[in-house]
């Protein structure tokens, strides 16, 4: 590169927010990632259309900056000062006339696509009316002109670059709901990822030791998104673990950057992945299913796991004394938490999912309560997190999911439940009813959210709740439930109008053991004598007959174990 170039590109840093000491130094590698080593003669067809699809340097900018500094931190594919020396490098090699890397134009063009669906609405409006189309329509765009390109690059052939731009590849799918599309993305970027030798020990490698970093840190993210996808999808796991050498990263790069006791942003990612591993050892796992039969072990290893967190993510008392000045941590922390009891619930949603009481020495009787404390406490958390997240972040699915598909089996419990004993009856009503009035509140945002809701509705009508329980399920959005949200068109979102969730849970969680527990004595006990409001069937026969759309890839009504009509099932 030219003076004039390097000078561009010290300044390009400057305007995204880094300092000039950090483009360069011991962590950086010589070569540009954005810059072909030997000339390539003229741009294949995908290339040129995928450089005419890329805005303008101002417009690439906002996109650029606004996904490394909002949307990264949530899966941290990107480390941010070796992105942005290889973007410098892109825009003054395209300046130039140098031959530009087919791999890094995917990535920029991914990272792209993925920033437009994570918008504010200032800049949603600035570069709508500026580049004259939706956001939704540009990163579409991007997407397929990515998609055209990378089919161009061999397997093998894209280095640590393709596998980056692969991975936001299946991000994309499933920010866009695509569940099934994400998963076989992941599945392209795992296999692309074992092409490089991601999957084998890197000591006797020879890299550089930043290049081994950066290798570690992308095998510890898929590795991640695998085992939940997987368990979500009820798949076997893509990576096989005992064919694995794992080396997690040393999370050190970012350490001349942040305060010493600070995690590093990575940080999150390197624990998913352990946990990830302990539930790979736990037999029936990798195969995609979890029973009761396992639950006293998955508990067992995901509180070793959540006692291992630095102080910062804790789940009882954590450090919060850095999250203004690390916006990240406080979203990772709750996105930790909500996972840890996702876990949890797995096993244990049998017994939330038909009538215990009808085999009084059954396993799913006698979890039932914890089975029910953890699923109050998923609410909660996944409340929490989705707060945190709103309103950039409406299509990170994760969170209303979890509400949706945890309430959804409280319903089924309260539903089962004919002698009216159910643990925690009155707190399980409520937290039905904040979830529900969250998903109202989101419905407009996305078509996942807004069929949620639809769903959760029709569940709800089926419930055979006493006048009294009506007034816990309806008390609080009775009066104008959206109050202080905004209408659809104005995008800011927030959770404001939906009360802080307290369903008076265990503040600690009780371990399971291998001991069957008495049942909890019904909190509802005071109105056994009142007769419950008869369910409408119809709405029963219309949720069975319902398009789910995207949801149906992640979410199968026959797990509720409802019984439906025999015309229906037949």
């Amino acid at each position: 590169m030219t003076g004039t170039a390097v000078e561009d590109s010290k300044e390009d840093f400057k305007v995204l927010g880094y300092l000039p000491e950090v483009q360069s130094g011991e962590h950086m590698s010589g070569d540009f990632a954005a810059i072909a080593k030997k000339p390539q003669g003229s741009y294949s067809p995908e290339m040129e259309n995928a450089l005419r699809v890329i805005p303008p340097k101002p417009y690439t900018d906002i996109l650029v900056q606004h996904y490394i500094r909002e949307t990264n931190s949530q899966y941290y594919c990107l480390y941010p000062p070796m992105f942005l020396r290889d973007y410098s490098a892109w825009w003054s090699g395209k300046t130039s006339g140098q031959p530009l890397t087919a791999e890094f134009t995917c990535l920029l063009i991914r990272t792209c696509a993925c920033a437009a669906l994570f918008l504010d609405p200032g800049l949603k409006q600035k570069l709508e009316m500026e580049l004259g189309e939706s956001v939704e329509s540009l990163s579409e765009r991007y997407h397929h002109a990515a998609k055209q390109l990378s089919s161009t690059i061999p397997p093998g052939k894209g280095g640590l670059t393709q596998v980056q731009q692969l991975f936001l590849t299946a991000a994309w799918y499933k920010a866009e709901a695509m569940f099934v599309e994400s998963w076989h993305a992941l599945s392209s970027a795992i296999h692309e990822a074992q092409e490089l030798g991601m999957h084998k020990s890197l000591s006797k490698v020879g890299l550089p030791e930043f290049d081994m970093e950066m290798r570690r840190r992308l095998w510890c993210i898929l590795y991640s998104w695998d085992w939940q996808m997987s368990l979500m999808l009820s798949r076997p796991f893509i990576i096989n673990s005992n064919y694995c050498s794992f080396e997690m990263p040393n999370v050190r790069l970012e350490s001349d950057h942040i305060e010493a006791d600070v995690p590093s942003p990575i940080v999150h990612m390197t624990l998913q992945c352990q946990l990830g591993q302990a539930l790979s050892k736990i037999p029936g796992v990798m195969g995609g299913t979890m029973t009761p039969a396992i639950a006293i072990t998955v508990q067992q290893e995901t509180d070793k796991w959540l006692a291992s967190f630095p102080p910062a993510y804790r789940l009882v008392n954590p450090d919060m004394q850095w999250d203004h000045d690390y916006k990240y941590l406080e979203v990772q922390r709750k996105q930790l938490h909500t996972i840890a009891y996702l876990v949890m619930l797995m096993p244990l949603k049998q017994c939330l999912t038909r009538d215990v009481l009808q085999d009084s020495s059954s396993i799913e009787k006698s979890l039932q309560p914890t089975a029910i404390d953890i699923a109050l406490k998923l609410i909660k958390a996944a409340h929490q997190l989705l707060d945190c997240m709103l309103p950039l972040n409406a299509k990170f699915h994760f969170a209303p999911f979890a509400m949706f598909d945890t309430a959804a089996s409280l319903c089924s419990a309260v539903i089962h439940d004919h002698g009216r004993r159910l643990p925690q009856r009155d707190e399980v009503i409520e937290a039905i009813s904040v979830t529900l009035r969250t998903l109202e509140q989101i419905a407009h945002n996305t078509k996942t959210a807004a069929i949620c809701y639809s769903v959760l509705s029709k569940l709800v009508n089926r419930l055979s709740l006493t006048p009294e329980e009506e007034l816990v399920l309806h008390s609080k959005s009775s009066d104008n439930p959206l109050t202080g949200v905004k209408k659809p068109s104005d995008s800011q979102l927030t959770l404001d109008a939906v009360p802080s969730v307290d369903f008076g849970i265990n503040k600690d969680l009780q371990p399971l053991d291998a001991h069957c527990p008495e049942m909890y004595a019904s909190t509802m006990s005071g109105y056994s004598s009142l007769e419950p409001l008869a369910p409408p069937f119809s709405d029963l026969q219309e949720l069975f007959n319902m398009d789910l759309g995207e949801l149906g890839q992640i979410w199968d009504l026959e797990n509720l174990g409802l019984d439906f009509p025999q015309a229906l099932t037949a």
